[in-house]
C-alpha cells in the first residue's frame, strides 16, 4: 500500500518538476533568468495566475491556449510534464518495486540514491529538449547536477555507495590531483591564458537567431584557414594541467612513503568516519572524471582523424555529470549503449525521408537512462556473473 502512497505524491512532484523544466527548456538557450519575471505568455506578456498554471491539468482545461490573448500554447508544455512524471514514478517502480537494478535497499534506507538519480534523470531530459532545439547544451545545468552528485555521495556515503562503486584511496588522491588540475585550467582559461578551441566559442550559449548567424561566421572564417585539428590542440593544453597534476597525485602517493602514510592517516580518522566521507566524494569524482573523458577522448581523436569537429562540449559535461551521481560504470556503458539509439534513428530516417537529424545530446541521455536501469544484468551478461 505505501508504494501507491508514494507513487501518487511522486507523480504530483514529478508533474510540477516538469513545469519547471518547461521554464528552463525555454529561457536559459534565450539567455532570460529562469527566475524572474515569474510565468507569462510568451505572446501577450501577461502574466499566468496560479490556477492556470496547475501541472497536466491547467493546459487541459485552457485547450491549450492562453486565457487572455487565445494564442496556443505549444503541446510541448504538458508533454515534458507528463514525461517527467512518468519518468519520476517509472524510476521509483524500477529501483523499489521491480527491484532493478538488484541490491537496492529499501526507500527509506537510499532515498538519497533515488533524489540523486531523479534529479539526473529530469536534467537529462532538459538537456536533451533543449539540444533537440538549438543543438547546444546548458552546462550550467550540468554542473549543476554534477555539484548535487558530488554533495550527495559526501554527505551520505553508505547510502550512495550501495549503487556507485568505491575507488582506492590512490585513485582518490589521482582525483584530488585531477581536481586541483582542472581548478588552474579554468583559472588559465579565465585570464586568457589558454585560448579556448575553436571560433564558435563564444556563440554556444547564444539564442538561435544569435547562433544563425554566427554558424554563418564561422563557416565563413572556416574557409579562410581555421583547422580543427589544430583548434583542438587548445583542449589538450587546457587538459594538461589536469593529466599532469593527477599523475603526480598518485606517483606521491604510491611511491612516497611519508606522502602514503599522510594520506592513510587522513582516511582513519574519527574511526574512519573520514574516510567514509572521502570515499563518496571521491567516487563520484572519479565517476565524473571517467564521463568526461570517454566523450572527450573520442571528440579529440575524430578532429584529428577527419580533421573537422567532432561532438560537442556539451556531451562532454552530459557524461560527465552522469558519473558524478552514478559513479564510473554507468557512463561507461552509456558511452557504448548511444550509438545504438542513435542507429536506430539514422534507419528510421532511412525510412522516412524529410525527417530532420538531432544531435547526439539524446542519444547520449538515453544510453544513460538505459545504462541506470540495466547496468547490472549488462555486467553479468557481459561477464558472465551475477551481482
Amino acid at each position: 500500500m505505501h508504494h501507491w502512497i508514494w507513487i501518487i505524491f511522486l507523480l504530483a512532484m514529478g508533474a510540477s518538476v516538469g513545469s519547471f523544466l518547461n521554464v528552463v527548456i525555454w529561457r536559459m538557450p534565450r539567455g532570460q533568468s529562469i527566475v524572474f519575471p515569474g510565468s507569462h505568455c510568451p505572446s501577450c506578456g501577461r502574466a499566468i495566475r496560479w490556477y492556470d498554471n496547475v501541472p497536466l491539468v491547467s493546459w487541459l482545461m485552457l485547450r491549450g491556449r492562453c486565457r487572455f490573448c487565445g494564442v496556443g500554447i505549444s503541446p510541448r508544455y504538458i508533454l515534458i510534464e507528463a514525461v517527467t512524471a512518468g519518468l519520476v514514478v517509472g524510476l521509483y517502480v524500477c529501483m523499489y518495486v521491480l527491484k532493478i537494478p538488484a541490491g537496492l535497499g529499501s526507500f527509506a534506507e537510499t532515498w538519497p540514491v533515488f533524489l540523486g538519480w531523479a534529479m539526473l534523470i529530469c536534467t537529462l531530459l532538459a538537456c536533451s529538449a533543449i539540444d533537440i532545439e538549438t543543438f547546444t547544451v546548458p552546462l550550467e545545468i550540468c554542473w549543476f547536477v554534477s555539484l548535487v552528485g558530488l554533495v550527495l555521495a559526501a554527505a551520505w556515503p553508505g547510502e550512495v555507495l550501495t549503487m556507485m562503486p568505491r575507488v582506492s584511496p590512490t585513485v582518490a588522491a589521482v582525483c584530488l590531483g585531477g581536481a586541483i588540475g582542472l581548478a588552474l585550467a579554468v583559472v588559465l582559461l579565465r585570464r586568457g591564458i589558454i585560448q579556448p578551441s575553436f571560433i564558435d566559442a563564444d556563440y554556444r550559449s547564444q539564442t538561435k537567431p544569435e547562433q544563425g548567424y554566427a554558424t554563418c561566421h564561422i563557416a565563413a572564417t572556416a574557409n579562410c584557414g581555421v583547422r580543427p585539428r589544430v583548434e583542438v590542440l587548445r583542449e589538450l593544453l587546457f587538459l594538461g594541467p589536469v593529466i599532469l597534476f593527477a599523475a603526480a597525485a598518485g606517483l606521491l602517493v604510491s611511491k612516497v612513503p611519508a606522502a602514503s602514510s599522510a594520506w592513510a592517516a587522513l582516511w582513519a580518522l574519527g574511526e574512519g568516519r573520514v574516510g567514509m566521507h572521502l570515499g563518496g566524494f571521491f567516487a563520484a569524482l572519479f565517476g565524473y572524471f571517467v564521463g568526461a573523458a570517454w566523450i572527450w577522448g573520442m571528440r579529440i581523436f575524430g578532429t584529428l582523424l577527419f580533421g573537422k569537429e567532432a561532438m560537442g562540449l556539451g556531451d562532454v559535461h552530459i557524461l560527465a555529470a552522469v558519473g558524478a551521481v552514478t559513479g564510473w560504470v554507468i557512463p561507461s556503458l552509456a558511452f557504448f549503449l548511444a550509438p545504438v539509439f542513435g542507429l536506430g534513428w539514422a534507419l528510421f530516417l532511412l525510412m522516412r525521408k524529410g525527417q530532420r537529424e538531432l544531435p547526439y545530446g539524446p542519444w547520449l541521455s538515453a544510453g544513460a537512462a538505459a545504462a541506470m536501469i540495466l547496468h547490472d544484468k549488462i555486467l553479468a551478461y557481459l561477464f558472465n556473473t551475477s551481482r
